[in-house]
């Protein structure tokens, strides 16, 4: 296996590698369609074995301190993506990967990497693995709100004539998670982790 930088030929093994390694955890219906381009300065690498892509990390730089980052005072960067397809994990693709890119954030100045999970405890115990540590503070619930509840959070006078929600996702404070849940039939908790460099 080696790690290099993603190059634009990698596109579609990029998008398939992120599509088929989200879909057994909780980002399972995080799908894109195209690989987005960054405003900043990234780290963006692929794991390649056997001429296929089997993991990647992407990391946008902040410019300024809480342009991106969310904690901390000094420069940072925030990993996007990590990825690694199913058949090829507990091989030391995703630490290979973020050795790696977090080496090349070093070389750019970066102080620190703040990186967003759920409650995927694999992931969860990764990021420990590799001395990220989670900042609870920052911690907060993302909510599906039931079709046939969705009234309980509409103001009807703002919203109008409408037939119906199909779908209403929302953010909340992990203060709240009693309150709304008879609303919600999900309801995952996203985690920020951080590492100084």
């Amino acid at each position: 296996m080696i790690v290099r930088e993603y190059c634009a030929a990698d596109k579609r093994e990029w998008l398939r590698c992120r599509v088929v390694s989200f879909l057994d955890c909780s980002y399972y219906n995080d799908v894109v369609t195209k690989k987005e381009p960054y405003e900043n300065d990234a780290v963006c690498l692929v794991a390649v074995e056997d001429g296929r892509i089997v993991g990647l990390i992407d990391a946008e730089i902040e410019i300024k301190p809480h342009s991106l980052c969310v904690a901390g005072d000094r420069t940072g960067a925030v990993i996007w993506h990590l990825a690694v397809l199913p058949e090829y994990r507990r091989k030391g693709v995703a630490a290979a990967l973020m050795e790696r890119a977090l080496a090349e954030l070093r070389q750019r100045g970066v102080a620190r990497c703040e990186v967003w999970t759920q409650e995927d405890e694999p992931a969860n115990r990764f990021y420990r693995s590799q001395g990220f540590r989670n900042l609870q503070e920052h911690n907060w619930l993302r909510c599906y709100a039931r079709p046939s509840k969705t009234d309980w959070f509409l103001n009807r006078e703002n919203v109008g004539e409408i037939y119906g929600v199909e779908e209403m996702i929302f953010e909340t404070t992990l203060s709240r998670k009693s309150e709304v849940a008879e609303y919600c039939y999900r309801m995952d908790e996203v985690r920020l982790y951080a590492k100084e460099l």
